[in-house]
């Protein structure tokens, strides 16, 4: 290696929309490159980050495996990748992409540091995939091989810890948020409406995320009749991958509940920052799963009021600044979501503005970033622990 530069192999399962792989994309577009020369490692193929983060100058490999299948054939590419980069540092994202690391670094050959990224919290073990459940266990037995696992927030560290993860090797870096990017915009919410076709006074809560039954969108489902019910004008926003009108599972609830003209599917978009930006609330409504919820960050640090279930570090992220409501409890979130819509713009705006504030604080991408750069720095230069 050439005195100064730690080059870092990211072993990642998909480049899809999701939070690990914003984490990462935006992780590589702050870190200096010059110091922390970087190349991606997809187990799946493709993905729209995979663009984004080659325009980096990043380079992205794919293995071209088959979700839950595991191949001979990119094992083999992903040992021909480690000896070929020699790097001093292998990184995991998630369950399957840390198991892959380990293999790269145990068949590889080589003297790298290995460390793991868990991106979320773990409730309960039974509401996961049968081969993500195994990941989670085989990972437990084989994390004391670890150099260091980075978790994203302080409720999967101890919920790791207690199924079996190493304690010793246990380091704590949340997301960061790009406070340029997603920032208010005065004309954002006149914007989105025209592009929805509502009236100008109608109130928008936006919940942004992929779907998955944890995300809880029929709970927000539940939580929006009983908005409406109450009397509020106000339409129900969603984005996200598979979040359409061709979901069975959002068309269903949808349509048992009447919603039909108040809810509006927009799935998969670009546009984020300005989304956020066009809600008057935002909403998370995740029963279990998140680690440092993604859409939480990106609200407040668009200057968006939030209604966030208690599941994970959410707590954290939003302080005093946000509504925090039980999870799975439709009539909770629909409270939180009332005492919002009810109160004046200037009062959202109040609370909005202090969201932002406690993210550009806390959370900036520029302070992660350097959590990240001096972990990096420190693992290269042998001083962590193995």
């Amino acid at each position: 290696m050439t005195a100064g530069r730690t080059a870092v192999l990211h072993v990642i399962t998909g480049l899809r929309m999701g939070g690990a792989e914003t984490a990462l994309s935006r992780l590589l577009a702050t870190l200096p490159s010059g110091e922390f020369p970087a190349t991606v490692v997809s187990l799946l193929p493709g993905g729209p980050l995979s663009e984004r983060i080659q325009s980096l100058g990043v380079p992205v490999r794919s293995l071209g495996m088959r979700r839950s299948l595991p191949s001979l054939r990119g094992a083999l590419a992903l040992r021909r990748i480690v000896r070929e980069l020699r790097p001093a540092i292998i990184q995991g994202w998630m369950y399957h992409g840390n198991l892959a690391g380990w293999f790269a670094r145990s068949v590889g050959r080589t003297p790298a540091r290995l460390v793991w990224n868990i991106r979320q919290s773990l409730y309960d073990l039974r509401r996961e995939r049968p081969g993500t459940r195994l990941a989670i266990r085989l990972g437990a037995r084989l994390s004391v091989q670890c150099d260091a696992i980075v978790y994203n927030s302080h409720v999967a560290h101890r919920q790791h810890e207690a199924i079996g993860y190493a304690a010793a090797r246990a380091r704590v870096i949340p997301n960061g948020f790009d406070c340029e990017q997603f920032r208010p915009r005065a004309d954002a919410g006149a914007a989105l409406r025209a592009e929805l076709g509502v009236p100008p006074e109608r109130l928008l809560v936006g919940l942004v995320s992929r779907y998955h039954p944890m995300k809880g969108h029929e709970i927000f489902f539940e939580a929006a009749r009983r908005v409406l019910d109450a009397g509020v004008d106000a339409a129900f926003v969603c984005a996200g991958p598979d979040v359409t009108a061709a979901n069975p599972r959002l068309a269903e609830p949808i349509g048992r509940l009447g919603l039909a003209e108040r809810v509006h599917l927009l799935g998969e978009r670009h546009d984020t920052p300005t989304l956020f930006s066009g809600f008057d609330v935002s909403c998370s409504a995740s029963s279990w799963g998140e680690g440092f919820p993604n859409a939480v960050g990106e609200a407040l640090a668009s200057g968006t009021p939030c209604v966030a279930t208690d599941v994970g570090d959410t707590a954290v992220v939003l302080g005093p600044s946000g509504t925090l409501v039980p999870p799975g409890d439709p009539e909770a979130l629909a409270e939180g979501l009332r005492r919002l819509l009810a109160a004046t713009p200037e009062t959202r705006r109040e609370a909005g503005a202090l969201g932002r504030q406690r993210v550009q604080r806390e959370f900036s991408l520029d302070r992660v970033t350097e959590m990240y750069a001096e972990f990096y720095r420190t693992l290269g230069d042998g001083s962590h622990s193995s």
